[in-house]
């Protein structure tokens, strides 16, 4: 069997899965959860290249950001700012977010006071594409 070659992922995105039931307001950069906890651990090297979110009932007023994180630190690009809308995505120009291997990518949310989408479902993807090497 050939080994993988560097640009075997290239094209390739791969979404991480996190979210939070009732989106309640007035939260402060609070760290989504998925089936492996507040992020995901990295065998490659890579970068952030898109978010994307879902919520299963649309707000009405106030505000909602969500941002994908690198090791908990939250990434100004891609950033989404959602108000009353159910579904959406930003993308990154490639470069601009990039991690380690090793390195844990989840996402966060902040909402404002306003917020009353509180018995909405979020789920958010990051997209990620990993730079597969050595193997």
């Amino acid at each position: 069997m050939s080994p993988i070659e560097l640009g075997t992922s290239k094209g390739q995105p791969v979404a991480l899965a996190v979210g939070q039931a009732n989106v309640s307001a007035s939260q402060s950069d609070v760290q989504l959860v998925g089936n492996q906890g507040d992020g995901y651990t990295m065998p490659w090297a890579g970068e952030i290249v898109g978010i994307s979110y879902g919520l299963n009932a649309a707000a009405s007023a106030g505000q909602l950001t969500v941002g994908p994180t690198i090791d908990g630190t939250e990434q100004t690009d891609p950033k989404l700012t959602i108000t009353t809308g159910t579904s959406g995505y930003d993308l990154a120009a490639r470069g601009t977010a990039r991690f380690a291997a090793g390195a844990r990518i989840g996402a966060e949310i902040t909402t404002n006071s306003g917020w009353n989408g509180t018995t909405a479902e979020l789920d958010v993807a990051v997209w990620v594409i990993q730079t597969i090497e050595g193997i």
